[in-house]
């Protein structure tokens, strides 16, 4: 069996849609970043529509939502299921809430973390964010550069409704009388929500699985210590169970064909880049000094943040399976990595 996925549609336009499963519709929208796109999900329910994610608070996409809505003969919008809180699958549910009454359902965990991104503040703070990158080797200049050009999530974002509906792993609820399934994973984000219908054996993945890109796993400056490429690794066994002819519509590029064979690609190639990381630690090194190693192209300064949160999660994966030792040195301040016994 090949190990690529199988794709059996062709790329959408923005604002396109296209039926991909029995009353599942595909919607492409913009975003202003290298990664151009996310992909949303209209699922018939009765005489409105369930929508999954809602996409970047941005012009263009508010009136591509609108057409859509329109061309589907302004049908109500009862609730979105938003997979996690980042700002491409959050940012216009309070905008949806406010213009069609959509509900908001969302694990409580990712509901909380939204709420505490839009105040700036506790795992949103920015010059928390800045001594952290200090810590692990980004220096002053690059600090500086990365602080002026970070975005405000309350700008990246409607408002946060004030109330939610909780899913949670394992709970079941219908949509247009068929019975879906919550599927919570760790690592990109606290408590991730992908959903599974049996019956049309389609599973809405959010970023937990995306058949080209690898999702970007992040050690935060609120857990200095945290181990999130364990979580989103340890997470694939609560996909294991589904067919292997599971028909998946990821965040990002298109659907496809080929869940198992890709959870077993992402566990492979997250070993390599560990691999990688212990060979490149034989004496002590920072996260900064990693990223070259692990990225081979040229990062900008958005890009940067997330690599060295990748570069972080496999070195701390490292550490907590004990081939690899922390340590901070007394003289500069930095945190560097070597390898255990060394």
């Amino acid at each position: 069996m090949s190990s690529e996925p199988r794709y059996p549609h062709e790329d959408l336009e923005y604002g396109e849609t296209l039926e991909v499963a029995p009353g599942i519709f595909w919607l492409k929208m913009p975003l202003p970043f290298a990664l151009d796109h996310i992909n949303l999900y209209l699922i018939e329910d009765g005489e409105g529509w369930t929508v999954v994610d809602t996409g970047w608070n941005g012009d263009d996409v508010k009136a591509h939502w609108v057409d859509v809505i329109k061309r589907f003969g302004d049908r109500p919008v009862k609730r979105a299921i938003v997979t996690h809180f980042h700002p491409d699958h959050l940012g216009l549910a309070g905008w949806l809430r406010e213009e069609y009454g959509t509900a908001l359902w969302m694990t409580y965990g990712e509901w909380l973390q939204a709420h505490l991104a839009w105040t700036q503040d506790v795992t949103h703070d920015v010059e928390g964010w800045m001594q952290f990158f200090r810590k692990n080797g980004i220096d002053e200049h690059s600090v500086d550069a990365y602080r002026a050009g970070v975005g405000n999530f309350g700008r990246w974002t409607t408002p946060v409704p004030p109330r939610v509906r909780r899913i949670w792993h394992n709970g079941e609820f219908e949509i247009g009388g068929r019975k879906w399934q919550v599927i919570v994973g760790g690592g990109h984000s606290p408590e991730h929500a992908s959903l599974y219908c049996p019956e049309l054996k389609v599973l809405i993945s959010g970023d937990q699985v995306l058949p080209r890109i690898t999702t970007n796993i992040s050690v935060w400056f609120a857990e200095p210590e945290g181990d999130p490429l364990r979580h989103f690794v340890e997470s694939f066994d609560r996909f294991r169970h589904l067919p292997g002819e599971c028909f998946v519509l990821p965040s990002h590029n298109r659907p496809f064909y080929g869940l198992l064979e890709r959870l077993d690609y992402l566990r492979d190639h997250h070993r390599e880049r560990l691999d990688i990381a212990r060979d490149f630690c034989t004496e002590p090194r920072t996260a900064l000094e990693l990223i070259p190693v692990l990225f081979k192209r040229e990062l900008d300064n958005h890009q940067i943040a997330f690599a060295m949160g990748e570069a972080l999660s496999h070195l701390h994966y490292l550490v907590t399976e004990g081939t690899l030792v922390r340590m901070e040195d007394e003289a500069d301040g930095l945190i560097r990595y070597r390898r255990a016994g060394g």
